[in-house]
Order: structure tokens, then sequence, then C-alpha cells
């Protein structure tokens, strides 16, 4: 008989066993951590990436349509509150929201057509988008405003008024707004950029400050307007008016005369977020207008406001865009 051989059997023992899995498991931490931060620098750099595009177009359109607005006894520059697009059948529009609206000689020929944008938020369906108005004189005679009637050269539809933007919205209904039947032709609307979720109009006078707003302004009791280049006002070239103030209003008599001017520039703001946190249905706090001592529009004050209150319902990727477009009349 053989003798019996010892065999020896390599293997690991229980101490050995629980360090390798606390080495392993520190490894996944270490992998998870690494991993996750890759992640959370790919999706804030995907919502920069967005959130820039989104208001760098818009901003933009605004900037090419907006330059060469112009004005005369017969055409208007008007900075309106959403309201008054709504009573005329307008929906989902942002209420402490401006409308800016002019006209513009746009297009091949050169023919003057009318622009306007405003912001829309339907929050049940998560749409928030910057919207814009564009009527081409030949095929929207319906929504045109009056500016010739040979018949009547006194037509009372020719004069602009020093309160109200009635020469743009006159003829306007809601189905002027609404875009979203293929088979209405008289739509006017059209989506600009998506996720905006607030935005503001600043007029400047040429002495580069903020124009008061017409609603606060004396002289002009009833108003509701922001801006109207109709208004009885005067903008200083150099130096400020006796009372220190930039641009003054006027009192309508005899004498005075509208001033038909445009501002010589414009601030606009928006402030845009992502489509992942539209998605999550977050509460958008409304947009609050804040107003300095001289009537004119507090535009940093509001901002931050605004950006302060996305903060208290934990939105952290709201970003704000500012233009100043420098109107080629205005100077």
């Amino acid at each position: 008989m053989s003798p019996k051989r010892n065999i020896s059997v390599a293997a690991f023992t229980l101490l050995e066993l629980m360090v390798s899995l606390v080495v392993f498991a520190g490894i996944l931490v270490v992998f998870s951590t690494l991993t996750s931060g890759i992640v959370k620098m790919w999706t804030e750099g995907e919502s920069r990436i967005e959130t820039h595009q989104n208001a760098r177009g818009a901003l933009e359109i605004i900037t090419r349509e907006l330059t060469p607005a112009v004005v005369d006894t017969r055409m208007q520059f008007a900075v309106v509150p959403a309201d008054e697009l709504t009573r005329r059948g307008a929906k989902h529009l942002v209420a402490d929201s401006p409308v800016i609206l002019w006209m513009a000689p746009l297009g091949e020929q050169g023919d003057l057509r009318c622009v306007g944008y405003f912001l829309f938020r339907d929050a049940t369906r998560g749409f928030y988008r910057l919207k814009r108005i564009y009527i081409r004189p030949l095929e929207d005679r319906a929504y045109f405003p009056v500016m010739v009637n040979e018949s009547n050269p006194r037509d009372p539809a020719l004069r602009i008024s020093a309160t109200n933007a009635d020469w743009f919205l006159r003829n306007w209904d809601n189905k002027a707004f609404d875009e979203e039947d293929p088979a209405n032709d008289d739509a006017i609307v059209t989506t600009v950029a998506d996720n905006v979720i607030a935005f503001w109009v600043q007029c400047l006078d040429l002495a580069g400050n903020p124009v008061p707003t017409l609603m606060k302004a004396p002289h002009h009791a009833g108003s509701a307007m922001i801006y109207n280049s109709a208004a009885y006002f005067q903008m200083t070239t150099t130096t400020p008016f006796d009372s220190g103030k930039t641009t003054e209003f006027l009192a309508a008599s005899g004498q005075s005369m509208k001033a038909n001017r445009v501002p010589s520039a414009v601030d606009v703001t928006v402030v845009t977020i992502d489509s992942t946190v539209i998605s999550r249905g977050m509460d958008i706090p409304a947009v609050e207008n804040i107003f300095a001592a001289d009537g004119s529009l507090d535009v940093e004050e509001s901002i931050m406001r605004f950006n302060r209150a996305l903060l208290d319902r934990n939105i952290k990727n709201g970003r704000t865009f500012t233009t100043r477009v420098n109107l080629l009349n205005g100077q």
C-alpha cells in the first residue's frame, strides 16, 4: 500500500474575505461618486446649453426686429400690460408681464410690419413660452392698423391716442391668438422660445435713464400703458431739465405736441429654465414688477425678487439674460 499524501488546499480566511469586501465596497463608493459627479456636470452643461440657446435665439430675433422701429404722427411704439391682450381674447398671458408692440420696415421689400412680443404661461400643460406677434400688411388687413383713408383723411381711426394702444389693438380678437388650430388662417402669433418664465422690457431715454411708466406719469390720467410714443413728453439731449429729470411729461394743451418718438434704447430681459424642471411640474413663481420712486420700472430689483422666489421653491437653475437694443430712430 502506498503511503497517504497530505494535500494542502489554499483558501481565504474569514478575516481576509471581510477585508476584501470592505476594499471592494470602498472602490464602488469612489466609482459611484465619480460617476454621479460626471453625470451632474453633464446634466448641468446640457441645462446651460439649452437655456442659453433659448435665450440667445429669442434676444437675437427681438434685437433684429426692434432696432429699425419707426414712428410718426400715424404710427405708434407701445409697451402695455398683458391684460390689454387678455381683454381681446388672448389666453394664458402673465398678468404683470409687458407686451411690446411697434412697426418696422421688415421683409425683402422693406414694407412696414407690425411686430410684438409677450410672455405666455400655461402651467397645467407645462408651456412657458415667449410669443411673437407678426402682422403682414397685405395678407392681414383685418389686424393691420389703419394708416391711410383716402376717402376720409380725418378718420378718427388714423389718430394715435396719448393714453392707450387701441390703434394697434382695436381689431384684434381671439382668433388672432389661436395658433393651435391648424385651420385658423387668422392666427398672427407664434412661439419664439420655450421655457421662458419671466420677461421684462425697460425703455431708456437719450440720457440712458429709465423712462417712467406712463401709468404713473402726471397729465396722462387713466392710462394703463408702460410706454407710449404718442404721449406728451420731452427727452433731454444733454443735461437734465430744471426738475432734474431727463424725461418730462407735459400737460395736454393747444401748444403741447405729442412726442412721437421711440425710446433711445430698450433693455430686454428674459429668465429661462431647462425642460427637465418643467417636466417635474415645479411651481413657477409669479412675476412681480417693482417701481422706483420716479415711476420707472426697477428691473434689477424685480429680477432679484423673482430669482429669490425661484430659490425658495428649490428651483436653482433659472438663468437671466439681458440685452440692450439701441434703436436707430431713437438717437
